[in-house]
């Protein structure tokens, strides 16, 4: 009579028990966390107080639960848990199913920029301003090519920047041999990337590269501020001065030296590349800027100079 009592007892139990096992694992936690990162040494049941209540009955649940599921561990790594159950938390903990981060590099953007980037993002820093790159230009700056890429919580920064370098050379390489074009590959880039940090929209660039590659082929300086710029990074206070202008030492100063800057000073755009690479020598030698993302072109100094009149840019 006793042994049927106790039959009876622990049935009663195990069905007392169902509602509340099935409560847990699909209960969503209360906890104001959204992600959460597991690290090497941890249990699972470490991992789980980290979001949830984990009282001695709940604990039991999770045995229940891990055992009923096969799991015997929990892969490292950060996990978002943000409205997600209990079985859907521990479920994609034991798959590995990691947040994904996004690393955007833009067009315009310079080695200082992406730098700040780095160590603002939840990479590893192991390639400090582009210095582990192997590449086939001959300079760091401007090499890389722009888009959004895809990474897990302390990846190295190394894989993404390599990746974004090889896909730079090999479209550089994809441009064909037979357009006429007086610049090397090399130089190509660097003209790109003054247009691009020149123009205020992609219609506009060719006209730009037809300004510039003008003025090379009468042996013209560019004077181009954003080369002026750059050579005053990463100090640069926003204003471009008279000392500045006339400064030799700035070998990126294009009001000084003859000809192109010795490397890009941003990352260019697909169509700045091609706008310097299609572009030819044109009738317009200046251009100003007579809107936020337009200029005015001008074939002429006296045109030039009349239009910065009218703009009220010579006061």
């Amino acid at each position: 009579m006793r042994f049927i009592k106790l039959i009876f007892f622990l049935a009663f139990l195990s069905l007392s028990l169902i509602a509340p096992y099935f409560a847990f694992i699909n209960d969503i936690p209360s906890s104001n966390k959204k992600d959460i990162e597991i690290i090497p040494g941890e249990s699972i049941n470490q991992v789980v107080s980290k979001f949830s209540y984990h009282s001695e009955i709940n604990k039991i649940f999770l045995k229940i639960y891990l055992l009923s599921q096969d799991i015997s561990s929990l892969k490292i790594g950060e996990y978002n848990i943000e409205n997600k159950t209990m079985k859907e938390i521990i479920s994609g903990m034991a798959e590995g199913d990691t947040v994904t981060h996004k690393f955007k590099i833009l067009e315009g953007s310079n080695l200082f920029d992406i730098e700040e980037q780095i160590n603002s993002s939840y990479l590893i820093n192991d390639c400090s301003y582009l210095e582990c790159l192997d590449s086939d230009f001959p300079y760091l700056e401007g090499i890389l090519y722009p888009d959004t890429y895809f990474y897990k919580k302390g990846m190295n920064a190394s894989e993404i920047l390599n990746k974004s370098s090889k896909r730079m050379s090999v479209f550089i390489k994809s441009l064909p041999l037979n357009n006429n074009s007086t610049l090397s590959k090399n130089e190509l880039l660097i003209l790109a990337s003054i247009i691009e940090k020149e123009a205020g929209n992609n219609i506009e660039k060719a006209k730009i590269a037809g300004v510039f590659l003008k003025r090379i082929s009468i042996n013209m300086k560019l004077q181009a501020d954003p080369t002026i710029i750059y050579g005053l990074l990463p100090n640069f206070d926003g204003d471009i001065k008279k000392s500045d202008i006339l400064n030799k030492n700035n070998k990126y100063n294009t009001y000084m030296i003859k000809g192109l800057p010795p490397s890009p000073i941003a990352v260019s755009s697909r169509s700045s590349i091609l706008a310097a690479f299609n572009g030819k020598p044109d009738d317009y030698l200046f251009f100003v800027a007579d809107s936020k993302n337009s200029h005015y072109f001008s074939k002429t100094y006296k045109e030039h100079l009349n239009k910065i009149k009218e703009l009220g840019l010579d006061q």
